[in-house]
């Protein structure tokens, strides 16, 4: 039989959650469907921790999206009463011309972010566990009012307070089919077949068997995280010891985050390489770290941060889906009326989560948003 909603929401990761969560505060009648489980490590939502940042160095125009994401990363968690956001700072590392000591200078000077300039000569005595990195860094900046957010809390935080406006969850479904008739969109899923007025779609790493309308050539990576017990603990803490993106001698960048009293399990500093990972699809990926890229990871570590170097206790994979520009896809699904899409994160997505969600709910309520997000339009792969 089929049930009829205002909105249909397909994968509940990131940006599905939090178009759920807008919708549901909206009143629309929704429905949420995803494959897994809420807060799952099969996609690209999962790690413990996701580095947030505002002085971007990937584009200047996302730092008013980053604004209206940070004001409902705090609304989300004073909704929940669950600590999501911890300020510990960002640390970039680079050479001066680098795209990204270039390009947060650009960005902060052109949004008035506050970023701080530290001599590597000098960064021991700011940041103990940076001394006598061996990185060839030219220069550090540091974001004071950047950290990181609890990515598996932040989803099912979103969740449960679209629950509570109404929302209904559909957990362990895979989507069969999809397709628009006239003025409804037919879903099938476990079994079962729903209409809605309109669809949001979120796949992810799925975006390619889901969606092969958008017509870009995302292309989806295996990307390894290791978490390391460091030598010295305390210098390994959020109190004294920031995030940390640094540009490294082969042209992979690595990025991190310290512990933190809530960190749960695993435990430990995280790092990981910031692309470079293997092709792979979403549904036959290696699931399996190896011990050369713990090693790896180990190594790399050791050279930017020697004072908390340590082994790799526990590992995990995940997966980014890239466009050919290393930017986002936000935008109405070509060729129909009533779907929406929103893919290829590239892996510097979640920290948006909960402005995309908006710009999500306004697409399916009202067919358009006000948020300035048009650079993430698919029609930039239009051909002249």
């Amino acid at each position: 039989m089929s049930q009829h909603w205002d909105v249909i929401v397909v994968g509940m990761g990131a940006m599905g959650s939090a178009a759920l969560w807008h919708l549901a505060r909206r009143g629309a009648r929704v429905l949420g469907i995803e494959q897994f489980s809420r807060g799952h490590d099969r996609g690209s939502s999962h790690g413990g921790s996701r580095i947030i940042r505002f002085a971007y160095f990937e584009h200047c125009d996302y730092v008013p999206l980053l604004r209206r994401s940070d004001v409902l990363w705090n609304e989300i968690e004073e909704r929940s009463g669950a600590k999501l956001v911890h300020r510990c700072g960002v640390l970039y590392g680079g050479a001066r011309a680098s795209e990204v000591i270039a390009g947060v200078k650009h960005s902060s000077r052109l949004h008035g972010i506050a970023i701080e300039s530290i001599d590597p000569a000098q960064i021991g005595n700011r940041f103990p566990a940076f001394t006598k990195c061996a990185e060839p860094i030219a220069e550090f900046l540091f974001e004071p009012n950047a950290g990181f957010v609890r990515p598996e809390r932040a989803i099912c935080a979103m969740l449960d307070d679209a629950q509570r406006n109404g929302a209904i969850i559909r957990e362990g479904e895979i989507v069969e089919e999809w397709q628009e008739r006239g003025e409804y969109v037919e879903v099938t899923a476990g079994g079962a077949t729903h209409l809605a007025r309109e669809l949001v779609l979120c796949p992810g790493a799925w975006t390619p068997e889901l969606a092969r309308a958008i017509d870009v050539p995302l292309i989806n990576t295996r990307q390894v995280i290791g978490w390391i017990t460091p030598r010295h603990k305390s210098r390994g803490e959020s109190q004294v010891m920031p995030a940390f993106f640094i540009e490294r001698e082969n042209g992979v960048p690595m990025y991190g985050v310290p512990m933190a009293s809530d960190q749960g399990t695993p435990s430990g500093i995280k790092v990981g390489f910031h692309g470079g990972g293997e092709k792979c699809s979403a549904d036959s990926i290696d699931r399996v770290v190896r011990l050369d890229e713990v090693k790896a990871i180990e190594a790399a570590f050791a050279r930017a941060a020697p004072e908390v170097a340590g082994e790799v206790t526990a590992s995990s994979v995940c997966m980014y889906t890239n466009t050919p520009d290393g930017h986002f896809v936000i935008d109405r699904m070509p060729g129909c009326q009533r779907t929406s899409i929103a893919c290829g994160f590239c892996g510097h997505g979640f920290k948006f989560a909960p402005v995309v969600g908006e710009i999500l709910a306004d697409f399916a309520m009202n067919g358009r948003t006000d948020l300035p997000a048009d650079f993430l339009r698919r029609k930039r792969f239009d051909q002249d």
